[in-house]
């Protein structure tokens, strides 16, 4: 059954954290947006994105000052995307001598770092838009096929591209989030393959990170992230680099010792589906940094980790505490007796500018009371049990003796 995805004037809440690199070869921050399989709320246009003089690489299309991009949820199954795509793209150009074909890029974000990018189709299209929006409806598809697998995501950017030659000094439009079939704004992408993704919360156990010393012992600040919250609000302070740079672990302190956070040991089970993470902080000054939450499989002593996923958040931060969104979710991944989850937070730079240097990053946890402060907390798919190691041992009934 084929796919079709939509662009939404919806925030993702899920970032690279990186500066990726636009058509033109200019890094540059990215406005998230989501790109679901529902139709939107009511057709919005893009801001009116300036040409250039051709031959030209692609110019992204601006929300702002920002290029945007559409990402969906994560996927919720394996999948090999090697068929025609149909693209329909309602856009317009501000005048015939603008010489602007409207284009297509569609990549997968890898799930496990939150932050590689592959493309999977670079679309080709020479047909000049009209002066007057209009639905561009074309298919083309990869060269070759590309594997994406739980928990990746697939990010669409829309880009005018040479019809002839392109001209500087016009602008084009591009038109989405309409509410109905074939009506203005009908933006749309449909894959030959069929696509599932985890578009529901989680219900499982709901983790949150305590000041509570773990019984782990390494070179971190160990703490434990359990089922109750904890006594006081606590923060994490870190302090920024300038941007854009690679995520750096949270520490206890500025300039101090990293922190990890480990669960009790678990009974075997496996971890597959979506984790929803509520995440407190503040920047100490300005907005550039900005939060991103790992969860990796550890053994009982928090050795050998097994980086399961990670994401940076997409919405970003201030100077007052409040708090951001994320999901994510990786592969499926095995756990045996003993083993533990630990969770590790990175300070990172925000979806649209870099960090700078001489700041400090807050991240709250171990509060007591819900949505105050501290309240960041982590919700599984599933509910793991904690793992006695040498448990056992006979269940007394009524009328004497034990069971063996």
């Amino acid at each position: 059954m084929a796919t079709t995805l939509y662009p939404m004037q919806l925030q993702a809440y899920a970032s690279t954290g990186n500066n990726d690199a636009k058509l033109n070869g200019t890094s540059s921050g990215w406005l998230p947006y989501l790109l679901t399989t529902g139709r939107g709320n009511g057709n919005v246009a893009t801001d009116a994105t300036p040409t250039e003089a051709g031959a030209t690489s692609g110019v992204e299309i601006q929300l702002g000052t920002y290029p945007a991009s559409w990402v969906t949820h994560p996927l919720a199954a394996d999948v090999t995307i090697s068929g025609s795509i149909t693209f329909n793209v309602w856009a317009y150009e501000s005048s015939m001598s603008a010489n602007v074909a409207i284009n297509c890029v569609l990549d997968v974000l890898d799930g496990v770092t939150g932050q590689t990018i592959t493309q999977i189709i670079k679309t080709t299209r020479t047909t000049e838009l009209a002066t007057s929006t209009a639905a561009q409806n074309w298919a083309e598809a990869p060269g070759a096929g590309v594997a994406c697998y739980k928990g990746d995501r697939l990010r669409l950017r829309i880009f005018g591209d040479d019809a002839g030659t392109m001209s500087s000094g016009y602008t084009f439009t591009v038109n989405y989030c309409a509410t109905s079939a074939g009506t203005t704004g009908d933006t749309y992408i449909t894959l030959t393959e069929t696509a599932t993704f985890l578009d529901t919360d989680p219900t499982g156990a709901t983790l949150y990170p305590t000041s509570t010393a773990s019984d782990v012992s390494t070179a971190s600040v160990d703490l434990e992230a359990w089922t109750s919250r904890g006594a006081s609000a606590t923060s994490s302070n870190t302090n920024t680099p300038n941007g854009w740079a690679s995520p750096i672990q949270c520490t206890a302190t500025a300039g101090g010792t990293v922190v990890d956070w480990f669960t009790k040991q678990l009974q075997a089970f496996t971890l597959s589906g979506k984790v929803k993470a509520n995440i407190r902080g503040y920047n100490s000054t300005g907005s550039a940094a900005n939060l991103r939450v790992e969860i990796a499989r550890v053994e009982s002593d928090g050795s050998s980790p097994y980086v399961w996923a990670a994401q940076t958040v997409g919405g970003g931060f201030g100077i007052g505490e409040k708090k951001v969104v994320v999901t994510f979710a990786g592969p499926d991944l095995a756990f045996t007796d003993g083993q533990r989850i630990r969770i590790r937070m990175f300070i990172d730079d925000d979806a649209l500018v870099p960090m700078v240097t001489g700041r400090t990053m807050y991240f709250v946890y171990s509060g007591p009371d819900l949505d105050a402060s501290g309240d960041s907390w982590v919700t599984l798919p599933v509910t793991p049990v904690e793992y006695i190691s040498g448990g056992g041992g006979g269940m007394p009934y009524i009328g004497g003796g034990y069971y063996p």
